[in-house]
């Protein structure tokens, strides 16, 4: 692949203080080998920053990257799925694609021994606390959603493995965005794997 067929990533990483870690260092060097290019638009998702004011800065932050690139394909891994949505949604631009690897990104009402609720995995009430987290996700099933059009949700491939102990897989669902399996069990394998397949992913969006 030529350096002019080259693919455009703005990764939004999950939950954490933001910082490249040596696994998605490991990743993104994966990947550049496959004639993807990752750009880390790096997120501290427990700061103090509101999610309005995080939002507006990601969504400035994409227009750059778009503006540079001319194509750009959002990845958003776990909390950084519904991010990657709402910045879709909040554009609606027919040269934004957006992957999501393993991620919440609707409410749902879970049974009460099911202990995956949003609250206890944004971790409220202690001090590892993400409002923004909780927020996003609140603000992805209620504002984004509703109003994707089809061609957005066209642009849209979600990733999904065959179970998941942090994210319950009713959450991770957008009725009518194409969803793409990996055989893996867990979080963490099933987002190591989704990064791994991303070179065939992103031919599902006409890319590549």
């Amino acid at each position: 692949m030529s350096r002019n067929d080259t693919l455009h990533v703005f990764y939004f990483n999950g939950l954490g203080s933001g910082k490249t870690r040596h696994r998605e260092q490991l990743a993104f060097r994966y990947l550049a080998k496959h004639g993807i290019e990752v750009t880390h638009a790096p997120i501290d998702w427990r700061s103090d920053e509101p999610f309005p004011v995080l939002f507006e800065r990601m969504t400035k932050l994409t227009q750059q990257e778009l503006k540079k690139h001319g194509k750009l394909i959002l990845v958003g891994s776990s909390a950084g799925g519904s991010l990657a949505i709402n910045i879709l949604g909040r554009l609606h631009d027919k040269n934004i694609s957006a992957i999501t690897l393993c991620s919440r990104l609707r409410l749902a009402d879970l049974p009460w021994w099911d202990r995956r609720s949003l609250k206890r995995k944004a971790y409220l009430g202690t001090p590892l606390a993400s409002q923004s987290f909780f927020d996003s996700v609140t603000y992805c099933s209620k504002t984004t959603i509703p109003k994707l059009t089809k061609q957005d949700k066209a642009q849209i491939v979600i990733v999904q493995q065959w179970a998941d102990f942090v994210v319950p897989r009713q959450t991770m669902s957008i009725e009518g965005v194409q969803t793409y399996g990996v055989p893996a069990l867990g979080h963490g394998w099933g987002i190591a794997t989704g990064v791994r397949r991303l070179p065939e992913v992103v031919k599902l969006l006409g890319l590549g």
